[in-house]
């Protein structure tokens, strides 16, 4: 199977390239039946682009350079050992976290943008940019033109974990892109939800490393 989060071939339960634990599904389709297009730029099927030789090895190669930062956890370990209050901040946290969200309370942004570009490719550079920045894929849902990709977004000193959730639609000639956040269980983010929007959406008008396309049929 490929990991769903850089795209390399891997087994076993986590990836030996990121380190992202593979998720298996009890159908496994075989890959000699998954066909590998050669003009992937206006499909707009989440395991055709995945699975594109070019693509994948974008996505390894900015999953390999990505660095990770100090996380909520890391930082209340230290502060476990700095200013020692006789309870674990990291347990503090376990729970507050989950009964705050569990009264309603989150935080989140919201953004959407209309790119002229193939579908495709615009699918393409959000998979470079998750591995880019360690959001592992965690759930897809395939729409006729379009789709759904809900990723991690890692905890950070701002904001405990959340998730990333990006939809892709084709409109026309273009791709409308929208990108939300949401952490359950914290009234405030210290402006990382709209930090991780504007990396987003400004990386994926970066080629990212992937190869150029077929040129568009054009119009008579």
């Amino acid at each position: 199977m490929y990991c769903s989060n850089c795209g390399v071939k891997a087994g076993g339960n986590f990836c030996f390239q990121c380190g992202s634990r593979l998720q298996y599904t009890e159908d496994v389709v075989s890959e000699d039946l998954i066909p590998t297009i050669e003009s992937w730029d206006e499909d707009a099927d989440y395991e055709r682009i995945a699975r594109h030789p070019d693509v994948r090895t974008a996505i390894a190669s900015h999953a390999a350079q990505a660095r990770p930062g100090l996380s909520a956890e890391a930082l209340m370990e230290i502060a476990d050992k700095v200013v020692p209050i006789g309870i674990s901040y990291s347990a503090v946290a376990s729970i507050a976290q989950p009964m705050w969200a569990s009264l309603g309370v989150r935080t989140g942004k919201q953004r959407s943008a209309v790119l002229a570009l193939p579908i495709g490719r615009v699918m393409a550079r959000v998979l470079c940019s998750l591995a880019k920045n360690q959001q592992a894929v965690q759930r897809v849902e395939q729409e006729a033109d379009g789709c759904t990709i809900q990723a991690e977004l890692p905890s950070s000193i701002w904001a405990m974990q959340g998730i990333l959730t990006v939809k892709l639609a084709r409109q026309d000639d273009g791709c409308v892109v929208t990108v939300a956040t949401d952490i359950p269980g914290q009234a405030f983010d210290w402006g990382m939800s709209q930090r991780c929007l504007d990396t987003l959406l400004q990386e994926i008008q970066q080629d990212l490393g992937l190869p150029p396309g077929e040129p568009r049929s054009q119009a008579a």
